[in-house]
Parts: C-alpha cells; structure tokens; sequence
C-alpha cells in the first residue's frame, strides 16, 4: 500500500460517506408491541398487514419531508415471551415522527392490535436492541434512504460491502443492517487509519468470534438468547469493514476481501472459518510488519474485546473477568510505553502539539506514578514508572485515556481510495 494521501482521482466514482450524521440523541425512536405472544422462537411468515405497512410508510414519510426508518424485530428477551415489535425511528421531534406516519400506522391500528412499549433516543435503543431484537425488516426514509440506497446499489458493491459480496438480495434485512451504523453509528478511518481505528476492526473482529463461542457452548436451548447479538455484531463488523475494502479499490493485486457467512443455516463453526479468513486478509493487506502500530492495535482489538466492550463483560464470570484482565495489561502497558516514549521524545525536541501535551497532562492525573518522567527519559525510565501502576487503575485507564493518547501519537495511515 503506498503511503499518499487519497485524492479527488476517484470522485464519482466510490460510495459517498454519510456527512449528515445526526446525533444520537436526536433520532427518536417509537416501539410498539404488535399482535398477540408467539409460540416458539421460530421466524413467523410477517402478518399481511405489517408488511403493508412497510409498503406505506416509506412513501408517506417522504412526502412529509422526514428522514428515518422502520425496524420489524422479535423480541428475544429471555423472560418474556416472543413476539412481533415496530420500531419507528425519526431524526426529529416526536411530533413530527407522529404526523410523518399517521396514515400508514392508522390502517395497522385498524387491523392489528398495538400498544406502545416505549419511545426513547437511539442512543438508548441501540445497546438494548443488539441484546434482545432480532431484526427482520428494515426500510429507510428521506437522507437515510437516498444514503443507503448509494451504498448498497453502487457498482462496486459487491467488492466492498460485505451482504452484497455475499450475494444477499437488496430487500434483505442484512443489506440494510449495517446501513444504521453508517449513518448513525461513530465514523471510522476519517483521515486515513488510525490506531484506534484498528483496534476498533479488531474490536468488530472479536466480538463477532466471541459470540460464536458462546451460542456453540449454550446450544440449541441458548440460542434464540444470542441470535440478536449474533447479527448486530455481525452487521457493525461489516459496516466497519466498508472503508478498508474501499481502499483496496484502488490496490491492485490483491486477493478479494472474503465474504462472512450470512447464510440462515450458517452454524457457528462455519461462521468463525469466515471470520479467521478474514483476519487473515486484514492482516495481510493492513495489520502487517510495514503497521507495526495498527498491527498491535489490531490484535488487543480482537484479543480484547470483552474488556473493551462493557456490555459483554456481564456475560462473564468474576475468574474469567480477572483472566482477561491479566491478559490486556501487556497491551495496556506495552501502548502506553510506546506513547511516552514518543510523547516525550517529541517534547525534547519541540515538535509536541498543544493537544497531545494538554492530553499528557490529563494522563499524569490520571496516573501520578508517570509525572516524575522528563523528556529525557529513556524507555527504561519509562517502563519502570510504568510498572508501579497497579491493573485495576492502569486497565480503568485503558480505554479512555491510553489509546486516545496513543491515537494522537501514532500517524496514521494514509489510504488509497476514501468515500467523499
């Protein structure tokens, strides 16, 4: 991979990066529960009159000039019983989602029974639907519409967008899926590809690989539980490896990015042989000794993804969450070192910017054990400062402090070929 910077050679011709991205916190999202319980945690033929539901409301939403999106999902928490869920999300006020889907969710009244669970923020909604919503139909709306419609109907897609290069059909809720994190979800490799960039794909990487093992060790009774957070996380793994296969776009003699395994009678063993391939292939386009950095940044992403993701540290025990404590200290440590002695490097010679100074300087409060180093420090100065920090306030540090600061530090990549 060259190391210059992307340049308008492409333009027109790659998939466009969503720049309307609104805030989490503006997207209202309404959920109702639609019809009576069901039986088992079997997929049900979608009732006549949601899908003409779905039929309606994009058109209506359209012409009152909204953006958002409708979500059919069953719900699979494990002390409730299953059923039916419509999410309906609306960048906006509540009253505005109300009059932009009136007439279509009148008619639905008329025939289904409904009540209304709740209507939240997408920030909240989002980690509560990747632990119980099963998603079975997903449309968009207004900006998100047009967005999605580019991304999934390009011509390269197929090379770059993981459902399509598996050969899903475009109305298939894994075609859509990825589309919510890339319009509301936090942007990836804007300005080439940074250190927590890699750690974040890494991070997609072994989540994805980890919830594979859980639902091959809780079995078949189990599996119903995990099946929602199977598929997000395999959808925000292939939302984020949108921008790295488009990249490759522009490098010739590559092998093709190989595809996840989408297919509905996909086991979890076939789906970790699809996740090793492509471990493999990042690793040898991205993650290789040429990235020494996001190499390493790569690997604690996948090794440590339980730790960095909280949510999941509640499906762990108290000697696993020790275990995979001991086991991210040496990435903890082995990052940090690596900043200071970059950091301090860069002092001593003058070429510090003010926000990485104004970052240490919230690091070592964080850290006092680190305010005795100069900037003459050598790395063994700096590892044995290092050292005195106990785990539990160096791994508390990790996440906020450490690769935020080793992000600052690192250059980061420059790409071939970058949505515009």
């Amino acid at each position: 991979m060259t190391d210059t910077s992307a340049n308008d050679q492409y333009a027109g011709f790659l998939p466009p990066f969503f720049h309307d991205r609104p805030d989490a916190d503006d997207v209202i999202i309404r959920t109702w529960q639609v019809g009576d319980a069901l039986a088992n945690h079997d997929v049900p033929v979608i009732p006549a009159s949601l899908a003409l539901f779905f039929d309606l409301v994009a058109p209506a939403a359209e012409r009152a000039g909204a953006n958002g999106f409708a979500c059919l999902w069953l719900d699979r928490h494990p002390h409730e019983q299953p059923g039916w869920r419509l999410s309906v999300g609306h960048v906006g006020t509540a009253d505005d989602l109300n009059v932009a889907i009136a007439k279509p969710l009148a008619r639905l009244v008329g025939s289904l029974a409904l009540a209304e669970v709740e209507t939240e923020t997408w920030h909240m909604t989002r980690p509560l639907w990747r632990k119980r919503s099963e998603p079975v139909r997903l449309i968009f709306w207004g900006a998100l519409g047009r967005h999605a419609r580019a991304v999934t109907g390009h011509r390269d897609a197929a090379g770059f967008y993981q459902p399509i290069g598996a050969g899903l059909r475009a109305d298939h809720v894994m075609v859509a899926l990825p589309m919510l994190e890339d319009m509301l979800g936090d942007p990836i490799l804007r300005g080439g590809m940074g250190f927590e960039d890699a750690l974040r794909i890494g991070m997609s990487l072994g989540r994805a690989h980890l919830l594979e093992s859980w639902i091959e060790a809780g079995g078949a009774e189990k599996e119903p539980y995990f099946r929602p957070m199977q598929i997000w996380h395999q959808a925000w793994l292939a939302n984020a490896l949108i921008d790295p296969a488009v990249a490759t776009l522009a490098m010739s003699g590559l092998p093709p990015m190989p595809a996840l395994d989408f297919n509905t009678k996909a086991t979890p063993e076939t789906r970790r042989a699809a996740l090793d391939d492509l471990s493999a292939w990042l690793a040898t386009v991205f993650f290789n000794d040429a990235n020494p950095a996001l190499r390493n940044a790569f690997v604690a992403g996948v090794q440590n993804a339980v730790w960095l993701d909280p949510d999941l540290q509640q499906y762990t025990q108290p000697q696993q969450r020790a275990e995979i404590l001991q086991g991210l200290m040496p990435y903890c440590r082995w990052f940090l070192a690596m900043a200071l002695y970059n950091h301090l490097g860069n002092l001593a010679a003058g070429t510090a910017r003010n926000d990485q100074v104004d970052f240490y300087a919230a690091l070592v409060d964080a850290l006092p054990e680190l305010g005795a180093l100069g900037e003459l420090a050598t790395q063994r100065d700096i590892e044995q400062h290092i050292i005195r920090i106990d785990a539990a306030r160096a791994a508390s540090a990790f996440d906020s402090l450490v690769l935020p600061f080793c992000d600052l530090l690192m250059p980061r990549l420059k790409l071939d070929a970058v949505r515009s």
